[in-house]
């Protein structure tokens, strides 16, 4: 900093020398410029010679002085890293002296709550163990009483089995016989037709000709003489569905084939004893109804088409199953309800008309007593009007009296 300035300095007296020369005489100036400038080189010259060894000085200076702050900061991190260790150390001891006083507490704390546990864990065991035994043994007591009852009931159910094997055999037997068979059939319709008809709608066992009875005949309304009845005949011919049944069960399309024609051909023949034996107009409908009693019969009969539409062709018989029968016995019921409401509509057009007149009378006698009534009203207006005024001016120059007394003098009773 100091060279600076004295190079400034230098630098102002030159320029300073300079613009006083510029005022002398040229040829004094001349000279005293080449002095000058002889000066000048050597003072450059000493000046630089002065600015090398300030350099020299500075260099030597600078190097001296971080040698000595290197050593001087390398004496102090060595204190530092002395001291650093030494607080170390004793930070160490004193964590390892707190570290042996917790692990001697926590062993010592450990070693009790161990000790403690192991006795309530024995407690716990023993109460365990005695709860454990009193169940188990109730338990396999109960359990005990109830493999026997089961048992019991076991031996029970082996002897209703028995029995229920017993009383298969029986109704297979039972079953294997026609006229069985049309006996379930026949209770199933009666049951159908209960719930629809009234006992006067239907008959049981009719004989249409000869000794030939229709189990069930619907007394069908509209013939004005004698009775218009649609002969219902039950068949079950369970032989030929039981070995379609199980033909199906084998998946023998052969035997399948084989018992569904054998099965078509009893009900054919089943269809034309109907026909001839209970259609007999005009006693009865010129067509009957075949019942068959269970659904997967009488589905294998609308499942061929051809089968339900000749048995209704040639032996003008509708096949019904139990679901079908109930349809058809409402439709029935609601046609018979249709007529009826047909054969009377004259009778309550009658009676509407005799209605009519009589209240045309009606109306007459009512404007008789409405005329009345207006001239009632006309008459009361006119006492209320008239003679309650008079009575009232004539009664004016007389003191009235409490209710009480009035109603005691003129015998009323008092009005609250």
């Amino acid at each position: 900093m100091t060279i600076i300035i004295i190079i400034l300095l230098v630098l102002a007296i030159i320029i300073g020398l300079a613009n006083f020369f510029k005022k002398t005489d040229n040829g004094a100036v001349r000279e005293l410029r080449s002095d000058l400038t002889q000066q000048l080189g050597q003072n450059r010259q000493e000046i630089s010679g002065t600015v090398q060894q300030l350099n020299n000085n500075l260099h030597g200076f600078s190097t001296d002085l971080t040698e000595r702050i290197n050593d001087k900061f390398d004496r102090q991190f060595k204190d530092l890293q002395t001291s650093n260790e030494q607080k170390l150390d004793k930070v160490n001891e004193e964590l390892k002296h707190l570290t042996d006083e917790l692990n001697a507490k926590f062993d010592s704390k450990f070693l009790s709550l161990q000790e403690s546990n192991d006795k309530k864990l024995t407690a716990i065991q023993n109460t365990v163990d005695e709860k454990l035994q009193e169940t188990l043994n109730k338990r396999i007591s109960q359990s005990f009483e109830q493999v026997t009852t089961l048992l019991t009931s076991v031996d029970k159910g082996l002897g209703e089995m028995r029995n229920l094997a017993s009383d298969v055999d029986s109704l297979q037997k039972v079953m294997t016989g026609v006229k069985t068979r049309g006996i379930v059939g026949e209770i199933q319709l009666g049951r159908i037709l209960e719930q629809i008809f009234t006992q006067s709608q239907y008959r049981e066992q009719v004989n249409i000709q000869g000794n030939n009875a229709v189990d069930y005949a619907v007394v069908m309304p509209g013939k004005a003489e004698g009775e218009l009845l649609l002969p219902i005949d039950s068949k079950f011919p369970l032989e030929d569905y039981q070995r379609l049944q199980s033909a199906l069960e084998l998946a023998d399309t052969a035997k399948v084939d084989s018992a569904r024609k054998a099965l078509f051909t009893a009900i054919k023949t089943q269809a034309k004893s109907i026909s001839e034996k209970y259609i007999l107009p005009p006693k009865t409908t010129d067509f009957a109804i075949m019942f068959l009693p269970t659904e997967g019969l009488f589905m294998e009969v609308v499942n061929n088409p051809e089968l339900y539409e000749q048995l209704s062709r040639d032996y003008k018989v509708n096949v019904t199953g139990p679901t079908t029968m109930t349809a058809v016995l409402n439709s029935l019921q609601m046609g018979f309800k249709t007529l009826q409401i047909e054969q009377k509509s004259s009778e309550v057009y009658e009676m509407l008309g005799a209605v009519k007149t009589e209240f045309g009378k009606f109306e007459k006698s009512l404007t008789k007593v409405h005329e009345r009534l207006q001239q009632s009203e006309k008459e009361i207006n006119s006492l209320i009007t008239t003679r309650t005024k008079v009575m009232s001016r004539k009664l004016q120059a007389i003191d009235a009296i409490d209710d009480v007394k009035a109603s005691s003098l003129l015998e009323l009773e008092n009005e609250d």
